[in-house]
């Protein structure tokens, strides 16, 4: 039988995770506020800011996958994309059967102050609005799923064509290789973890460094990019 993964915010990165999933194991369900039909995944358009909850009748998913994004730049756009999103999923999510919860989060919740490498045992010390509004976004995720969630933090992600890339930096093809890869290992670590998701850099003692040597342990390998 195959398992049901439900993607809420569905866009580029799952778009390009449904390009590697194995679709002979799993079915795609995507949530996201357009209403376009995609080969190969069942899509329903739902507004997570609408207060209204999403409903899947007599349906269990193995994997549930949160990718949040702000509705602007603005610290409103913020507390819409990270605050009131994730209250309306959460409430909805109150009626849904799943066993996993992936959530999509960003090492911005450490500081620029923070220099030398930092780890997931690092303090976070998050500087701007954008970073202490992801902070309580986590604080909230972990609140009310304690007990099977996995918080992917991604550095600053870019592509192939991107001219400006951030030292700490994540291919958006490396972000949705780590959530597949999470999907197909849900029992490889503990539960209620945060893993950072950044590619290998130099250390440097004067600027913040995001470590990603433990999900390299857990058997993670990062596709190389030039």
């Amino acid at each position: 039988m195959l398992k049901n993964i439900l993607i809420i915010g569905y866009g580029d990165i799952g778009q390009r995770l449904k390009t590697i999933i194995n679709l002979d194991k799993f079915n795609i369900y995507a949530l996201n506020r357009s209403s376009i039909n995609e080969e190969g995944i069942n899509k329903t358009s739902w507004d997570w800011l609408s207060g209204e909850p999403f409903k899947f009748k007599d349906m269990s998913f193995d994997t549930v996958i949160i990718i949040p994004k702000p509705s602007d730049m603005s610290q409103g756009g913020y507390e819409d994309g990270f605050i009131r999103a994730i209250d309306n999923i959460n409430n909805s999510l109150k009626n849904v059967s799943f066993k996993n919860l992936i959530a999509i989060s960003s090492t911005r919740v450490y500081g620029p102050h923070q220099v030398g490498m930092l780890n997931e045992d690092s303090s976070m010390e998050p500087a701007d609005f954008r970073g202490k509004t992801i902070t309580r976004y986590e604080s909230l995720l972990n609140k009310k799923h304690p007990g099977n969630l996995i918080v992917l933090r991604f550095s600053g992600l870019y592509d192939t064509n991107s001219d400006n890339k951030s030292f700490n930096r994540l291919h958006r093809d490396n972000a949705a290789k780590a959530i597949n890869f999470f999907i197909n290992n849900p029992d490889i670590i503990d539960r209620n973890n945060f893993i950072n998701c950044s590619e290998d850099i130099e250390l440097d003692k004067t600027k913040k460094c995001i470590s990603n040597e433990k999900i390299k342990k857990l058997g993670f390998k990062f596709d190389e990019y030039s």
